[in-house]
């Protein structure tokens, strides 16, 4: 039944959407206490997720060609595999330091993400694309 409806956003801001998302349900694990916050910061993690990814494959049908577009959805896993274990890497020695320090540099690395989307969106509107025929 929710595969018919659709979503009021385009997958781009969807995509964008979910990563506030994200960093809103990190910042208020780590900064609100009691465990109906961790609750309620869970789900919002998970309402955040699902559409992400979703959206997130259907951007990359839609941008990467069709004779390349398997090259360019088993490259991008293995690059999402890289980037987790960058992460558990890096997120090893913080654990040490504090949990509340690795919430917040979650938090901060899915709002570095959206401003990055952000940035790129606003060069991409000024500059329109010579593939897509201006």
């Amino acid at each position: 039944m929710l595969s018919r409806r659709t979503s009021p956003l385009t997958p781009d801001a969807t995509v964008c959407a979910s990563t506030l998302l994200l960093a809103v349900s990190f910042l208020a694990t780590a900064v609100l206490p009691g465990a109906m916050v961790l609750f309620a910061a869970t789900a919002f993690a998970g309402l955040g997720e699902g559409p992400q990814l979703t959206a997130l494959f259907t951007i990359r049908h839609r941008e990467a060609p069709p004779e390349v577009r398997a090259q360019v959805f088993t490259t991008a896993a293995s690059v999402k595999v890289l980037g987790l274990a960058l992460g558990a890497g890096l997120a090893g020695p913080l654990t040490g330091v504090s949990v509340y320090a690795c919430l917040l540099a979650a938090t901060g690395a899915q709002l570095l993400a959206a401003l990055i989307y952000l940035l790129f969106s606003i060069s991409r509107v000024r500059t329109p694309s010579p593939a897509r025929g201006a």
